[in-house]
């Protein structure tokens, strides 16, 4: 069955441009001219995920991504803000939207944010609960994972899908798809910049070039590259859930960052995925290297009385 996308967006040439983009890569559309007609399409026809702007007449992108949430709090929504729509994108990212996209749209970026939409649709249902099999006495205290995973960064959506699945099922959604978005981030960021040493600027002249994929697929191939790893680790308590993310580069000054409590940054190409990340989880931190970040999740008590032991 064809996956259809709801596409909001009050300028006519972004809907046809983004539609028909939508189109070429498989996907039905529904098109709406603003937040009120979005709202009575997603309620009639039910699509599969929601690309909306943030700023239209009538109805605006966030009180349109409430109401549909509200509706159904299992749809990936990604949002396309632009400049000044900083603090409206974070609210947005709090409310429980998978993503949001900078205008003026390229087309990796839409790719992107679909594949992370993708992603958040894969991560379903929960496990079989066997507190039962335990006596009345026994508690889990900790449980760990330990992976290992090679450069291949197509392979890191399922894999991020995954590990957020087994360690977090009983998370609720919004918070459950903020792992995901952070541990997605710092995945990339492991593989690209860390593993295959491919600097900022390096990436940002392929994106622009649109050779980014080649230059990635050539050093994973690259003899002193295509051996390294990234481990990553897992950590679950009553009260939080630690993810430990290492690469074997040469690591990089995490100083340099930009602010990431200053949300004018939200925008910057640089550093944008570690700003987000950081939004998404309770606490982002490196080692001194910067060849390690740690992500954390705090549990809530309902979190808890939801995960397997």
């Amino acid at each position: 069955m064809t996956t259809t996308i709801l596409l909001v967006d009050d300028e006519k040439l972004v809907r046809e441009e983004l539609g028909g983009i939508l189109e070429d890569e498989g996907y039905g559309v529904v098109i709406a001219g603003d937040g009120d007609e979005g709202l009575e399409a997603f309620l009639t026809q039910r699509p599969d995920m929601v690309i909306t702007d943030a700023r239209m007449p009538r109805r605006e992108g966030l009180s349109l991504a409430k109401a549909i949430l509200a509706e159904d709090p299992q749809v990936p929504i990604t949002m396309i803000t632009g400049h000044g729509s900083e603090t409206m994108a974070i609210e947005a990212l709090r409310l429980g939207i998978t993503d949001f996209i900078k205008k003026p749209v390229t087309i990796s970026d839409l790719l992107a944010a679909i594949e992370r939409m993708e992603g958040s649709r894969r991560i379903t249902g929960g496990h079989a609960d066997h507190a039962a099999n335990l006596p009345s006495s026994a508690r889990l205290v900790s449980h760990s994972h330990i992976y290992t995973i090679g450069n291949d960064v197509s392979e890191l959506p399922v894999f991020v899908g995954a590990v957020v699945l087994e360690i977090a099922p009983g998370l609720e959604r919004r918070r459950r798809d903020g792992l995901q978005l952070a541990l997605r981030e710092v995945m990339i960021n492991a593989v690209e910049h860390g593993n295959l040493a491919i600097s900022y600027q390096e990436k940002s002249e392929a994106i622009e070039a649109g050779s980014l994929e080649a230059l990635v697929e050539a050093r994973a191939r690259h003899e002193r590259f295509r051996d390294r790893k990234v481990r990553v680790e897992t950590t679950c308590t009553p009260e939080r859930i630690d993810i430990v993310v290492e690469d074997e580069g040469e690591g990089f000054d995490w100083r340099s960052l930009p602010d990431l409590t200053d949300p004018t940054n939200l925008l910057r190409a640089h550093g944008r995925g570690v700003l987000l990340a950081h939004l998404s989880v309770d606490s982002l931190t490196y080692n001194d290297r910067g060849n390690r970040v740690t992500l954390s999740t705090k549990l809530t008590d309902r979190d808890h009385e939801k995960q397997p032991v």
